[in-house]
């Protein structure tokens, strides 16, 4: 009997929203391929527990941002095979089962596969945070991504090997990561995916969009532009 795949989940959090990462954290370890779950907890004055099992907590002296997190993240992670996943989203049952037992996963030419701003449903905002549901006979629909630029939601969930999971420069902290690891894949000759009907509901963005975070982005924005040709 082949091992059974083993997946690390990393998901950074500055509490935005408790209920929808209780419940997202829920599903997840619900799946039998995720193995751990690493949240990197960047509130580091506002102590978070979980009593799942499977979830480590890491939290830094500082708020990391997003980027370095993931560095973090991905340096702490025990398995090869890795995702990066949003706080504020919420997905099918087995959706990392689904991904990571793909032929698209496990093809050696693969870089990264993420979500896509075609494919998602906002959360309502009645409070009402029900998890999405498909059939047993679902399956995903990969397609290429061409473009490191102008990929929307395509980073709320990000699957894939260690190795192609390339250190974030430090002076990007909050956004353009995602394009910098969907890049680095690029010129390295792997061939990055979306899933065109991903199972996803998202918040979108209820800690990047708050004001108190606007001056890094502004920074972001500015350093990004030396790391694209």
């Amino acid at each position: 009997m082949p091992n059974r795949i083993k997946l690390s989940i990393i998901i950074p959090t500055v509490q935005k929203c408790l209920r929808i990462l209780d419940q997202l954290t829920s599903t997840l370890v619900r799946d039998e391929v995720v193995d751990e779950i690493i949240i990197i907890n960047n509130l580091p004055d506002n102590k978070l527990e979980f009593s799942k099992d499977k979830i480590r907590i890491i939290t830094p002296e500082k708020n990391l941002y997003v980027n370095a997190s993931w560095n973090l993240g991905v340096k702490e992670a025990k398995n090869d095979n890795i995702a990066l996943i949003n706080d504020d989203i919420l997905i099918c049952n087995d959706f990392c089962s689904m991904v990571v037992n793909s032929s698209i996963f496990n093809n050696q030419k693969t870089g990264l596969i993420g979500g896509t701003n075609r494919t998602l449903k906002n959360i309502p905002s009645d409070g009402v945070y029900p998890i999405p549901q498909v059939d047993n006979k679902y399956n995903l629909d990969f397609r290429i991504l061409e473009n490191h630029l102008g990929t929307g939601d395509w980073g709320i969930t990000i699957f894939g090997k260690r190795q192609n999971f390339y250190k974030i420069p430090e002076d990007i902290k909050i956004i353009y990561g995602d394009n910098y690891l969907l890049y680095q894949n690029k010129l390295n000759g792997y061939s990055n995916y979306y899933i065109a009907n991903a199972p996803i509901l998202h918040m979108h963005s209820p800690s990047s969009a708050s004001s108190e975070f606007s001056h890094v982005i502004h920074s972001d924005i500015k350093e990004q532009a030396k790391y694209f040709k």
